[in-house]
């Protein structure tokens, strides 16, 4: 792949204009584009943190992280970012800030997007993807093969678990 996630050490270098269209059963086509850290603001704050100012959707390292908006029609459905962290050979991705609409959860546009962060961070050569995941998230995650590390935690009083897959 050009651009995008180059292998070891600098996963998240570069910032290709990505784009994927997911064929649903029903027809319905989900696209996938690169967006600004500025884009998934809104829809972060209102699926995670509704009750916390927008500011709490910001994380350190935004600013060179790549993020990846899911579009239904021209409405954006669906957020999620990807930063260069860890690994043992330095070649991790981590997803932070995953969200999609409830109004468009369970039909499959969460997994489209996941099954591509997967596959672009996978073909680049990274060596594992993983994030924290919110518990009550875990038998999504573990549908796509991901499997829980260590022991559950909390943030902001939710409880959450370290989830990741080797993609070497």
């Amino acid at each position: 792949m050009q651009g995008g996630l180059p292998a070891h050490g600098k996963v998240l270098a570069t910032k290709a204009v990505l784009r994927h269209t997911f064929l649903m059963p029903s027809h319905v086509s989900l696209t996938i584009n690169q967006i600004s850290a500025a884009q998934t603001l809104a829809l972060r704050q209102a699926v995670l943190w509704p009750e916390h100012p927008i500011e709490a959707s910001k994380v350190e390292g935004d600013e060179t992280a790549l993020h990846f908006g899911g579009f239904l029609g021209g409405d954006l459905i669906c957020v999620a970012s990807l930063f260069q962290d860890g690994g043992q050979d330095g070649g991790g991705v981590r997803l932070r800030k995953f969200a999609t609409d409830p109004a468009h959860q369970g039909k499959g546009f969460g997994s489209d997007m996941l099954v591509y962060l997967v596959a672009q961070a996978r073909e680049a050569g990274a060596s594992d993807f993983w994030f924290d995941a919110r518990e009550t998230a875990l038998g999504f995650y573990e549908r796509h093969g991901f499997t829980t590390k260590g022991e559950r935690f909390f943030k902001k009083g939710l409880p959450y678990w370290r989830m990741s897959l080797a993609l070497g």
